[in-house]
């Protein structure tokens, strides 16, 4: 056998090597992480760049699995440059989808979008359909960290109709978790569950038993705040028996640590010391600094605790120093300011008033800090998803226009006079896509925030200063050894210190709300959608948005869907925009029509009712007919001298503050520009609205 032909014998078992490696990359991350070593090292033997490219390729996607960033991010630069001279576009995509992940966890949520959003441009470049349903995961798991949840959910809808419609299981998978984890942080545990177990049946088939682990582990979170004990222990024992099979140490501290959390509430205080101790030794073991931290405050919580009074105050202190320590060398305010407040809590169950005193000021001081940092960092991320977005706009304005001119070009010598009128069309649209995003966020990033959050502020800094009075009160009593005074006065002092955490949480509910102002449309293409099901879908959101926002908020859901009508060509999340759009302002008008002193003539009980109903409409000309979508309210209708301005830009019926006046020109412009239908309005004033909006019923 010659020199040649024993080149191509490597190059063939590399090939298969990379190959198994890739295949399993999900399921068996462990063997995987060997065998795509294994390849590239004997591809850089004999300067084989296809199979270091892959090789480099499959190792990065387990560094990450091992949240080993930096080597990943080594190993993915390598992968690109290969990739880029061997002109494979799919790899590239896949490189460019890596560089996003790790740039999100070091931080960087502009650049995890930027890599993110040229993953997914590649992906649709080459139809391919599996890297786009994992590129819109990952775009939505960005976005949910920088607290967009209505954007992440529309890129997560996207990423479930691609998967379902080609049988791809991983980003099926992998986005009804994450739905599952908004819907956890939303409150809604219902369906939060739900989307768990929907996650947890794929893995289960599919044998990935790290993410069967996951989800194990967040259905039994769901189950212990439900105070469902007994469910809890089961799904999270569980998760910790996968784990320790497959060396999984994140995993297996997280379920510990969980566990830990059960017995705790079921007051069986030394198996929680015990799963916590566990736990700790993993964090340390792993450098886990942050999770090292909460732990050793629960354990000196624990210790409190008067079952486990064997504890010296020396081994709650001990404790306490050291997760302060952690807290100083990683300078994280968050731990730092429950640390604080974790001293102040011994320090007054030991009768340590002066040393309280000292750990409850630099409480509220990092408090403070803590929410003015977090209010400037929603800023900033909604100005990193505005950017994002808006540079993804232009640059598809761009390519537009050069494919226009170059059609234009073609037939120049025929139609001088229809390029010259396309071409001005086409400026003109250009200027007014790029003047509304300028305008949009002009008045959306400035004045709306500035106004809205300044009354929470108000409230945090007047409750600071009565504090700071109440401390200076509590100084002079501690010098008296008024000990009965010094107690009444640090319950004032905590009392208050709630109702500074509370409108910090209302400022950041204000910027979550104006963050919704910067949704996109995304470059999509129509596919066969379920109308009833989005239309479905999108009332729930609405409903348990609104919900999550408002607590006293409730309002009576009906539904009527003509099963008939099947699947329709539409944009789904665009459509989906619209109802959504359609639904929350239903929403609106009867809570505020139940808020007003008389909702009803007579003294009648008002009850709000939005109603969602779909049909199909025949067409004499057999060509499918249409499908009306209508959402009907019964509050109090809108005013005849407003209705010819409905639809136009900026023109709102809503208070400064609470509406920018985009959604309804948006939405009339997505059905009848992008999709050839017809929105239009019945209503009648005092008795309520109906939005109606008719689509053409394209199989």
């Amino acid at each position: 056998m010659n020199n040649e032909s024993n080149i191509q014998v490597l190059q063939d078992q590399i090939d298969q090597l990379n190959k198994e490696a890739w295949n399993i990359r999900v399921n068996d991350s462990t063997q995987s992480h060997v065998l795509s070593k294994k390849a590239f090292l004997l591809a850089e033997d004999i300067n084989y760049a296809k199979g270091k490219a892959e090789g480099y390729r499959t190792f990065a996607f387990c560094l990450i699995r091992l949240s080993k960033h930096i080597e990943a991010l080594e190993y993915s630069e390598k992968s690109l440059a290969l990739f880029e001279s061997l002109n494979d576009l799919d790899g590239k995509s896949s490189i460019y989808a890596y560089f996003g992940i790790i740039q999100r966890s070091l931080g960087n949520y502009s650049a995890s979008l930027e890599y993110l959003f040229k993953s997914l441009e590649l992906s649709q470049q080459t139809g391919n359909k599996e890297s786009e349903s994992l590129t819109c995961y990952h775009i939505a798991v960005t976005y949910k960290y920088l607290g967009e949840f209505e954007t992440a959910l529309t890129h997560l809808l996207q990423s479930l109709s691609i998967s379902r419609q080609n049988n791809y299981w991983i980003s099926e998978s992998y986005s009804l978790n994450l739905i599952g984890l908004i819907y956890f942080e939303t409150g809604d545990l219902s369906n939060a569950l739900d989307y768990y177990h929907q996650s947890l049946s794929f893995r289960q088939k599919a044998g990935d038993k790290w993410g069967e682990a996951g989800c194990l582990d967040n259905i039994g979170i769901i189950h212990f705040k439900l105070k469902d004990n007994s469910a809890a222990l089961d799904f999270c024992s569980r998760a910790l028996s996968i784990s320790r099979a497959i060396a999984d140490k994140k995993g297996e501290a997280n379920s510990l640590f969980h566990l830990g959390n059960i017995y705790e509430q079921l007051a069986d205080f030394k198996k929680a010391s015990a799963c916590y101790n566990d736990s700790l030794l993993i964090r340390r073991d792993i450098a886990d600094k942050k999770g090292e931290t909460e732990i050793l405050l629960f354990l000196a919580g624990l210790y409190l605790k008067e079952d486990l009074a064997e504890k010296s105050q020396q081994d709650i202190f001990e404790l306490l120093n050291k997760a302060l320590q952690l807290g100083e060398e990683m300078n994280a305010p968050d731990l730092l300011a429950k640390i604080h407040l974790g001293f102040y809590t011994a320090c007054k169950h030991f009768n340590r008033y002066q040393e309280a005193l000292t750990h409850i000021e630099t409480h509220i001081s990092l408090s403070k800090e803590i929410h003015s940092d977090a209010v400037n960092q929603k800023i900033q991320n909604l100005e990193i998803s505005y950017k994002a977005e808006k540079s993804r706009k232009e640059a598809e304005i761009y390519r537009l226009k050069n494919v226009e001119l170059a059609n234009l070009y073609e037939e120049s010598n025929r139609q001088k006079e229809e390029i010259e009128i396309t071409l001005a069309e086409l400026r003109s649209a250009q200027a007014q896509l790029i003047q509304s995003e300028k305008m949009a966020s002009l008045g959306e990033l400035t004045a709306g925030i500035a106004h809205e959050i300044q009354n929470p502020l108000n409230f945090v800094n007047n409750f600071s200063e009565v504090n700071k009075e109440l401390l200076t009160e509590m100084n002079e009593e501690i010098a008296k050894g008024n000990f009965d005074e010094v107690k009444a006065l640090a319950k004032d002092v905590t009392d208050n210190e709630e109702k500074i955490i509370f409108h910090g949480k209302r400022a950041d509910a204000i910027v979550k709300g104006m963050l919704q102002h910067s949704r996109s449309t995304n470059n999509a293409t129509k596919e066969p959608t379920d109308i009833n099901a989005l239309a479905d879908e999108y009332l729930r959101l609405a409903y348990h948005g609104l919900r999550a926002k408002d607590k006293s908020f409730n309002a009576t859901m009906k539904t009527d869907f003509d099963e008939s009508i099947g699947k329709i060509n539409v944009i789904p999340q665009d459509i989906g925009r619209v109802i959504l759009n359609l639904i929350t302002n239903a929403f609106y008008v009867v809570d505020e029509k139940k808020k007003s002193p008389h909702p009803l003539k007579g003294g009648e009980p008002y009850e709000p009712t939005v109603t969602v109903t779909t049909k199909k409409l025949g067409s004499p000309s057999g060509d499918g007919g249409k499908v009306e979508i209508s959402v009907k309210d019964n509050g109090n209708g809108i005013p005849q001298k407003v209705m010819d301005k409905i639809f136009q830009p900026f023109f709102t019926t809503k208070p400064t503050g609470k509406g920018t006046g985009l959604g309804l020109s948006m939405s009339y412009d997505i059905v009848t520009k992008g999709h050839g239908g017809e929105l239009k309005v019945e209503t009648k004033e005092g008795e309520g609205a109906e939005f109606i909006i008719i689509l053409p019923n394209k199989p």
